[in-house]
This record gives structure tokens, sequence and C-alpha cells, in this order.
């Protein structure tokens, strides 16, 4: 029987920085590891990583500390995990290994996959094994071959609650006010008015 409860965003940030517990204490690191490259490959915004980054930090499951990150030009907080937080990592791996998926398998056709061999098919199709691992979590029905080139943009749910979110941020605070702009600026088709000489 699959476990139907949802990963946490903090759960997805520690099996994110779990891929990188071999690099995590090297001079440079990669951009993953600082919070811009947690919130893309994750697609949350900045603002929602850090909020649960400081969570992880408070939990004792993650530590911060500053490195040199591959491309960027100073040095930055980048985050790496606790013992504690390895643990947790290692406890959402198992519950994705006891789920079994639906899997489109590159010859077209679907197939029951059990956790492991799902995860193997989609390792072997080029998906780190974090990314996987929350693929298993959250999907009952995947594309083996396909997700492999998929790129980690934010799924269509978080583009969709962010269009919605700034529509009601307009429809708020912009139309209400958007005569007032009429009034100084001019109606957007009126002609330019020339300066004084």
């Amino acid at each position: 029987m699959n476990d139907t409860r949802a990963v946490t965003v903090g759960e997805r940030i520690v099996v994110h920085l779990s891929q990188y517990a071999r690099v995590q204490d090297e001079y440079v690191v990669p951009p993953e590891m600082a919070q811009d490259g947690i919130a893309t490959s994750l697609g949350i915004s900045r603002a929602h990583a850090a909020i649960e980054l400081k969570r992880a930090m408070i939990a004792g499951r993650v530590e911060m500390r500053i490195a040199h990150v591959t491309g960027a030009p100073t040095r930055r907080k980048v985050y790496r995990l606790t013992p504690r937080g390895a643990g947790v990592a290692r406890t959402v791996r198992d519950r994705a290994l006891r789920r079994t998926v639906e899997g489109l398998l590159p010859d077209g056709r679907w197939e029951v996959l059990p956790g492991p061999r799902a995860l193997e098919a989609l390792r072997r199709h080029g998906v780190a094994e974090a990314r996987a691992t929350l693929l298993l979590l959250t999907l009952d029905r995947i594309d083996v071959g396909r997700t492999g080139r998929l790129s980690p943009e934010a799924p269509v749910r978080f583009r969709a609650a962010e269009a919605g979110a700034g529509a009601a941020f307009e429809a708020a605070f912009v139309h209400p006010f958007a005569w007032h702009l009429d009034i100084v600026l001019g109606p957007p088709h009126a002609p330019p008015v020339k300066a004084a000489a």
C-alpha cells in the first residue's frame, strides 16, 4: 500500500541537500547548495526557501556556512546537512522505496514498478537520485524516458498559483488606483507633453 502523506518543503530541501553530502565541506561548492540554487531546483520562491531553511536550522537538520560558490564572484551562505538531517533524508528515501508507481517505459508500455525498480529506471535515464526520490513520492504515474530530459522548472500548479497571486495583487492594489496615474501622467493614449523651454 502506498504512503499518501504529502512531502513537505522541509523534507524536499533535506533530500535535495543530501545529494551534495560528499562535497558539503569543500572549499568551492555547487550553486545548488546556496539559497538561490535550492529555490530554483525545488521550484519554490527564494523567500519560501529562506523560511524553510531557517526552520530546518532551528530543528537541527541543516547548518549554514560561508563558502565559495561555483560561478559566483563572492563567497555566499551555503547549507549542509547535519547528522539529524541526513537521517531525515534517509527516512524520506525509504518512504519513496516503499511506494509503487506506474511507469511509462521508453518502449511505450506502462508497467507497475516497485520503488527500488522505479528509482533505478529513473537514475538510468539521467534523473538525479534526490529528484527521483521526490518524483516517486509526489507522482503515481511517471514517464520514465521523458522525465530525465525535463528541466527543473516549477511544476505547473506552482506557476498557476503565482499567476493567481499576481492577478489578486493587481485587483487589490493596481486597478483601484490606476485612475490616479491617469490623472498625473495622462491616459496611455495621450500624446507626450513638450517640456517648457
